[in-house]
């Protein structure tokens, strides 16, 4: 088995209380309420699997497993929070988007994970089915958006492609074997 990691090609966070600016540039992304009601944040990230180089999956692999993977940078959580992963219905820019400009999202999340209050850690999201539908093509792939506990004041943050140390980076992890025959029986993992 092989494994691969992408880092974002764009990503972003929007904020309600900002309702027409972009936040594309800044170093963090964030998700959950901040303070009060009206303040929500959410976030955008897009990676490309078909990278330019020698970064890609390689023709007819079978992906067995997918994580996106999200160091955390500010932790204001209560209690515990879920951090759910969306597939975007809509092409947005990391330029562009605001919170009134924010596309379209799923109704159902692609992976969730929950996060303690304190966690300092890494989040790691399964979100292996959403990675194998864009790998074959049967997904658009116009990113993820993330979000948290709306409802009340448990920020998280997370560092963006735009923080100097690239390690800290959100990135995609993705586990194949190469030249499968025809991917609907995946093999197992041992």
């Amino acid at each position: 088995m092989s494994k691969i990691s992408f880092t974002p090609i764009q990503d972003a966070y929007i904020a309600e209380w900002f309702p027409d600016v972009n936040f594309g540039a800044v170093p963090f992304l964030y998700i959950s309420q901040y303070k009060q009601v009206g303040d929500i944040y959410r976030s955008l990230i897009q990676f490309n699997l078909c990278s330019l180089g020698c970064n890609f999956i390689p023709p007819n692999s079978c992906i067995t497993e997918a994580k996106l993977l999200l160091p955390v940078y500010r932790n204001e959580i209560t209690g515990y929070i879920d951090v759910n992963v969306y597939r975007v219905l809509q092409y947005w820019s990391e330029d562009l988007v605001t919170w009134n400009t924010q596309p379209l999202a799923s109704n159902y999340p692609d992976g969730s994970e929950s996060v303690p209050g304190g966690f300092f850690g890494t989040v790691e999201i399964c979100i292996t089915d959403l990675v194998r539908g864009w790998y074959n093509g049967s997904i658009v792939n116009n990113g993820l958006l993330l979000t948290g506990n709306e409802a009340a004041n448990d920020l998280l943050g997370f560092y963006s492609k735009e923080y100097p140390d690239t390690s800290l980076w959100p990135k995609l992890e993705v586990c194949y074997f190469e030249h499968c025959c025809g991917c609907r029986d995946y093999p197992d993992e041992d």
